[in-house]
């Protein structure tokens, strides 16, 4: 999960935004945020019967992003992209917004674990935690650098140099802050892959130990095999030559 901070309460700036009231197009039940990733169109890559997509929305108030609790509605304009009615996670109705589709609703991004820090890389969009004097939200950021330190018992102890995409501000944050885009999943399946077919390959080097015994006795009985073969030959060749050597001739 995402950092567990406590929604704070945004203003109500809806009249002053002074949304074109567009006729909605009603869904008669809410969609609920999780949807099964078959019915998405255009998912873009394979998924399992039962896997599910989470979807978190930029709210035109803040900037910042938040996960969806509910799909309420939907609505086509005469011009531009569609909109949908978007209830957050944690949020009351008095929080719903209309939301650009192709602009401010996406696939959730995913909090790393300590051993996925590998697959944040300089120049990666990531979606940072930015502690303010007034709010703690979470906002677009780009990684400009990063700082690998070897990992501990407290887990991955690396810092990412970021800029924040909203104001262009700069931070050093620890992994725990960052959450990847789920574009960046292919590198840990790469990593993984990578990590599988090396752990193979050590194994068939060094063997199961019980067999590179067997092996070492096999190996040590054919020479000593050989070695006595070795020696049997030169005796009989010893024997032969002597046989061979010509008897001195007698004289009276």
């Amino acid at each position: 999960m995402k950092l567990n901070i406590t929604p704070m309460p945004r203003d109500d700036l809806a009249a002053a935004r002074g949304l074109s009231q567009q006729v909605a197009a009603p869904i008669p039940v809410a969609v609920p945020a999780t949807t099964p990733a078959s019915s998405v169109a255009g998912a873009g890559r394979a998924t399992s019967e039962n896997s599910y997509m989470e979807f978190e929305a930029k709210s035109a108030r803040d900037g910042a992003w938040y996960d969806v609790g509910t799909f309420l509605s939907h609505r086509y304009l005469d011009k531009g992209d569609p909109e949908v009615l978007v209830r957050f996670a944690g949020f009351g109705p008095d929080e719903d917004e209309w939301l650009n589709v192709c602009r401010q609703v996406r696939q959730r991004s995913l909090p790393c674990e300590a051993s996925e820090c590998v697959a944040v890389l300089p120049g990666d969009l990531i979606l940072c935690f930015q502690e303010g004097k007034d709010q703690a939200l979470y906002f677009d950021a780009h990684v400009l650098d990063a700082q690998r330190r070897r990992h501990d018992v407290r887990g991955c102890r690396c810092r990412f140099l970021v800029r924040y995409d909203h104001d262009q501000s700069e931070e050093i944050v620890p992994l725990r802050k960052i959450c990847r885009r789920p574009e960046t999943d292919y590198r840990l399946l790469q990593l993984h892959a990578a990590n599988d077919s090396a752990a193979n390959d050590q194994k068939e080097t060094s063997g199961d130990p019980s067999t590179a015994n067997a092996q070492r006795v096999a190996a040590s009985a054919l020479e000593t095999t050989q070695q006595q073969q070795h020696n049997s030959d030169v005796a009989m060749a010893v024997l032969a030559s002597q046989a061979n050597v010509s008897q001195p001739v007698k004289t009276l």
